[in-house]
């Protein structure tokens, strides 16, 4: 990757000071000039009225932020870079935002800049003639087009969904409710695997949610179960003490957006998983995964949790430890101290996995076997 040079580079340091402005100004913009959203699954049922949820800007912001570490000197973007921004415009459907919208986003981008870097806004004319014609600096007219291959590459990504025919979101009802805890709400679904190319991703995966709870906002949140042919999900809600989420067996839940890369390599042999939390259904879908292969690695599963209550799948985890001779489990507090022997110094593993309530990871091994000390 080369570095932009010294007109981009001073430009790009004062977007990123400015970028919270340059998102809200670019939102007013396209709201005035933007289509119609597409259609998209709605939830239903208990809880708040439904409204149509707004873009998260945190996307659009977190997608900025990194895809201009990667700008090349002749404005395109690193690999990394552009699956970011490729993946922005997948996960921008479920909000209702298609390849049809992607030419007002452009415009919205380009005013809301021009506005904070006080110049004309040269509309869809990006040419260098045309900022000179406007007196635009160079650095700016420099963002400007790079702004504009971003926008281009979210298009494709949305482009690549639409024409593989992938649903931007599933309806998923509700089958089951059960309060485990004062802190934790187990909620079961049956997602709607009729559409063609639905799914819920794969094991240890997770997937954006809303509900009608909570119908502003998506969550992230991931299925204690493996994906399967009825759809069926499993989710563990954490919430503060008396607080439970308003939700009733009918009710429809959206989901959409499977993401992550988490798994259990094939040639894996001394697997430690740590859950954090909420991270317990991640990987615990991945130890159901694990029971149907035919060759299994040995490995042993630490859940941490704030409150020793909220060890709600400790019962059934320790069914598991009986149960498969590859699997051990043990479990800790925030209180209480870990005494316990597969994480003593000495133990090891090659393959270590890390989940927490929204976010999992498999742990950067510099070497193999790696001893936990």
């Amino acid at each position: 990757m080369s570095t932009p040079d010294s007109a981009l580079g001073a430009t790009l340091a004062a977007a990123r000071e400015h970028l919270d402005t340059i998102l809200d100004r670019g939102r007013l913009h396209y709201a005035d000039i933007a289509p119609a959203a597409n259609p998209v699954d709605e939830p239903s049922g208990t809880g708040a009225p439904t409204t149509p949820a707004r873009v998260d800007l945190t996307l659009v912001r977190r997608a900025a932020l990194f895809a201009s570490t990667g700008i090349n000197r002749d404005g395109t973007f690193a690999d990394p870079q552009t699956e970011v921004l490729a993946d922005l415009g997948r996960d921008l459907r479920k909000y209702g935002i298609g390849t049809g919208h992607y030419a007002a986003i452009s415009e919205a981008a380009t005013a809301a800049i021009t506005e904070v870097f006080d110049c004309p806004d040269p509309g869809t004319d990006l040419t260098y003639r045309h900022a000179e014609e406007l007196g635009i600096p160079e650095g700016v007219t420099e963002l400007l087009q790079v702004v504009d291959h971003a926008v281009r590459i979210a298009a494709l990504g949305a482009v690549e969904d639409e024409e593989a025919g992938v649903p931007a979101t599933l309806p998923a009802t509700v089958l089951e409710v059960e309060q485990r805890t004062r802190r934790v709400t187990v909620v079961r679904l049956a997602a709607d695997l009729t559409r063609p190319k639905a799914n819920t991703g794969w094991p240890g995966q997770y997937l954006e949610v809303r509900s009608a709870d909570s119908p502003d906002s998506w969550r992230k949140l991931a299925s204690a179960i493996p994906p399967n042919p009825d759809g069926y999900l499993e989710f563990h809600l954490s919430h503060p003490a008396g607080d439970a989420p308003v939700v009733a067996a009918g009710d429809t839940w959206v989901v959409a957006n499977p993401t992550g890369s988490l798994e259990v390599p094939e040639d894996a042999r001394q697997v430690l998983m740590v859950a954090v939390d909420d991270g317990l259904a991640a990987l615990r879908a991945l130890v159901l995964d694990l029971s149907s292969r035919q060759n299994r690695p040995q490995v042993h599963l630490y859940w941490s949790a704030e409150n020793p209550e909220d060890l709600h799948e400790q019962v059934g985890l320790e069914g598991f430890d009986r149960g498969f001779d590859w699997f051990t489990f043990s479990v800790g507090t925030a209180t209480d101290a870990v005494a316990d022997a597969a994480l003593n110094a000495g133990a090891s593993y090659d393959t270590i996995l890390v989940a927490g309530t929204d976010t999992a990871a498999l742990a950067d091994l510099p070497g193999t076997p790696r001893v936990v000390t």
